[in-house]
């Protein structure tokens, strides 16, 4: 009798842990209201916001505001709508100390990628899908940690962060008043 709950308490927890829901964000860098529907839930997303839609697996609808309708099978956890295909920067931001860095810089090929205008080498990735897989740690106005607290062992970690343009252009601005 006891092995039966076990295993079937096991089973409970399995199927708890298993996800078979979809978290979409859904995000908005202009200055105007964006308008998209998700299967039949319209969704107005305000300038500059972030709106989060929760859906289950599989295959759904997206009608954007000029009407264009878009079928895809959601099979991950997090996604990244981008109605307004913007195009977006993501930049891995490195933690550690000088004697890791060339480490890091070996097995991280650094990669020349043009954004807004700007040719920029170093460890980047343009996103400019309508629908794409969440792969960074932080998104577009989520602030990077000034510092992180590392596993023991670890000589450094790298941490992944989506700029907007909106944000790329206020954090080189930054950078500029702070010299």
């Amino acid at each position: 009798m006891k092995v039966i709950f076990t295993i079937l308490s096991l089973a409970i927890v399995l199927v708890s842990c298993s996800s078979n829901s979809v978290d979409l964000a859904i995000d908005n860098p202009t200055s105007s209201p964006v308008l998209l529907k998700v299967d039949s839930l319209e969704v107005e997303i305000p300038a500059e916001q972030v709106v989060w839609v929760e859906m289950g697996k599989g295959q759904h609808t997206i009608t954007l505001q000029n009407d264009s309708i878009v079928d895809f099978n959601f099979t991950a956890d997090v996604y990244m709508v981008n109605p307004t295909l913007t195009e977006y920067l993501m930049s891995g931001e490195y933690y550690g100390d000088n004697s890791t860095y060339s480490m890091y810089e070996l097995t991280n090929a650094q990669k020349t990628v043009e954004f807004l205008g700007l040719e920029l080498e170093g460890n980047y990735a343009l996103i400019t899908g309508l629908i794409n897989p969440v792969t960074w740690d932080y998104g577009p106005r989520e602030a990077l940690p000034e510092m992180i607290e590392m596993e023991e062992g670890d000589s450094y970690e790298v941490l992944q962060k989506l700029f907007s343009p909106q944000e790329f252009i206020a954090e080189i601005n930054n950078a500029r008043d702070s010299e």
